[in-house]
């Protein structure tokens, strides 16, 4: 952990040298302007929901037009070489796209996945930095810790509109995808919704 540390307060790193840190570093960092953020260990309900995600998404989109889902682990570039990052969930329509084992640069749809110490950092700040990728159509933020999704769509003049969906809507819609998805299957295995529903 101190290496980290160390190597978040020296002179920028080159994206180069980043990128050959991350394959050999036990902790994922987002890239920003040449600084290393470590990121912070999820819950095991977070990772629940992601893995929901992920297992929808496939059953859903199979047969459709060719697209890669990826979780938590592959990088995403946003515009410039400076800014790199890990969605909790993201996924990619463009041919451009399948080729890289390593980096995504053109995502149609994002998901994060809200925790207590991620809440603003990925409603906000986040979203201002992936406003940025030109491909992006849908942003969709999902609470672990009470039944809530956000999801934000894309205009045609490029402005955003959002969207909110609590128990009582049972499905939520991904536009860029034609699909919607079941509230119910999202949080599936999750603790607090498995507390709520036994009463």
């Amino acid at each position: 952990m101190k290496q980290q540390e160390v190597l978040a307060t020296k002179q920028p790193m080159t994206v180069e040298a980043y990128i050959e840190f991350e394959e050999q570093s036990e902790i994922r960092h987002e890239f920003i302007n040449g600084n290393l953020i470590p990121m912070p260990g999820t819950t095991a309900d977070h990772n629940e929901i992601c893995i929901n995600i992920v297992q929808l998404l496939r059953a859903n989109l199979q047969g459709n037009a060719p697209f890669k889902i990826h979780q938590e682990n592959v990088k995403l570039q946003i515009t410039s070489e400076k800014d790199y990052t890990y969605p909790d969930v993201v996924v990619v329509t463009d041919p451009r796209d399948f080729e890289n084992q390593y980096i995504k640069k053109y995502p149609s749809v994002i998901f994060e996945v809200l925790s207590k110490n991620s809440r603003i950092e990925d409603s906000a700040d986040k979203f201002f930095r992936y406003k940025n990728i030109e491909s992006l159509q849908n942003y969709i933020l999902v609470d672990s810790e009470k039944v809530f999704v956000e999801v934000r769509i894309k205009l045609e003049n490029g402005d955003w509109e959002a969207a909110t969906y609590l128990q009582a809507d049972k499905k939520f819609p991904i536009p860029a995808l034609g699909l919607e998805l079941d509230l119910r299957a999202v949080y599936e295995g999750v603790r607090f919704y498995t507390k709520a529903n036994k009463g």
